[in-house]
C-alpha cells in the first residue's frame, strides 16, 4: 500500500512539473511574439494594392513600347511616301481667256495648286486676273508678252529676252513677288528655235531661272480639241509615271472644263498628290 502512495505522488509531481514548464514556454512565446509584432494583424488589402501597382506598371510599360512601336511605323511610313510618292503639276498656258475664273474654281473646289504661264501683254490678261491666280495661291510662271510671233520671239537671243523681261516686269509688278520659272512658247526644243535652243536654255539658266516642258500634254492647243480627247490625252501616262507635268492650254476651249474635271479625278483616283511647280522642283525638259 506504502508503495502505491509513493508511485502516485511521483507522477502527481511529474503532472505538475509539465504543467509548468508549459505555461512557461506559452508565455515566453507570448512575450516574444509581441516584441517581434508577431501577432500584429496585417492589412487585408496589402497585398492586392501591390499586384494591382504590378498590374498597372506592366500596362502602362506595354502601352509606352506600342505607342514607340506605332511612332516608328509612321516614321517609316512617312519616309516612304516623301521619297515614292507620285505627284502630278498641272499647268496651264496661254491664257488668261473666258475659262479662267472657272479654270481657277475648279481648282478651288478641289483644293489644287496649279502653275500659269499667262500670255502678260495687258490686251490679253488683266492685272485683275494675274492678281486672283497669285492670291489663290497658285505659282505663276513668264511665258511671254507678244502675239506668239514666233519668228520674232526666237530670232535671236536678244530678241527672245526683250519680251521674257516684259512679261517678268509685268508679273513682279502686279503680284511682288519675282517669278523664278518660266516655259518656253511652245516648248524648250520647238521649229522655231532649233537653232540656237542651247544659247536661249543657257541663258535663263545663268541668269538663275528654271525652265519646265512636260512630260504630259492634253493636245488642246488648237482650241477646238474635244472633251474625249483632251482626257484621253491628258491621261496618258509616261513610261516613269512618278512625276507627271501635265500641259493644258486656257485658251477659251469650251470643253477645257469638263476635261479637267475628269482629269484631275483620274489622277487622284490613281493615288497622285497634286502641287505647283517652283524654282526647287527638279525640272522636266526636252533637252
Amino acid at each position: 500500500m506504502k508503495e502505491r502512495s509513493v508511485a502516485f505522488y511521483k507522477r502527481l509531481i511529474i503532472f505538475a512539473a509539465l504543467s509548468i514548464i508549459i505555461v512557461i514556454v506559452g508565455l515566453l512565446t507570448f512575450l516574444v511574439g509581441g516584441k517581434l509584432n508577431l501577432w500584429e494583424k496585417k492589412p487585408v488589402a496589402e497585398r492586392p494594392e501591390t499586384t494591382v501597382a504590378a498590374t498597372d506598371e506592366k500596362k502602362v510599360t506595354g502601352s509606352a513600347i506600342k505607342e514607340e512601336r506605332v511612332t516608328v511605323a509612321a516614321a517609316i511610313s512617312d519616309n516612304l511616301s516623301e521619297t515614292e510618292r507620285k505627284v502630278v503639276y498641272l499647268t496651264f498656258d496661254d491664257g488668261s481667256s473666258g475659262n479662267t475664273s472657272q479654270i481657277l474654281e475648279i481648282l478651288k473646289e478641289n483644293r489644287i495648286k496649279a502653275t500659269f504661264f499667262f500670255n502678260t501683254s495687258e490686251k490679253q490678261t488683266a492685272d485683275s486676273i494675274i492678281k486672283e491666280t497669285y492670291d489663290d495661291g497658285h505659282a505663276i510662271g513668264i511665258l511671254t508678252s507678244s502675239d506668239y510671233n514666233y519668228d520674232t520671239i526666237y530670232s535671236s537671243v536678244d530678241s527672245y529676252l526683250e519680251d521674257f523681261s516684259k512679261s517678268y516686269d509685268r508679273i513682279y509688278q502686279i503680284t511682288g513677288q519675282r517669278p523664278s520659272i518660266l516655259r518656253f512658247p511652245g516648248g524648250s526644243i520647238n521649229a522655231y528655235d532649233k537653232d540656237n535652243y542651247k544659247a536661249l536654255t543657257e541663258e535663263v539658266t545663268k541668269r538663275g531661272f528654271v525652265y519646265f516642258d512636260w512630260n504630259v500634254c492634253a493636245d488642246d492647243g488648237s482650241g477646238k480639241a474635244s472633251t474625249e480627247a483632251m482626257i484621253k490625252n491628258g491621261t496618258k501616262l509616261p513610261g516613269r509615271a512618278d512625276k507627271c507635268i501635265v500641259l493644258m492650254h486656257d485658251n477659251g476651249n469650251s470643253n477645257t472644263c469638263e476635261a479637267l474635271k475628269e482629269i484631275i479625278r483620274f489622277y487622284r483616283d490613281s493615288g497622285y498628290v497634286f502641287e505647283k511647280l517652283t524654282a526647287d522642283v527638279k525640272p522636266i525638259t526636252f533637252s
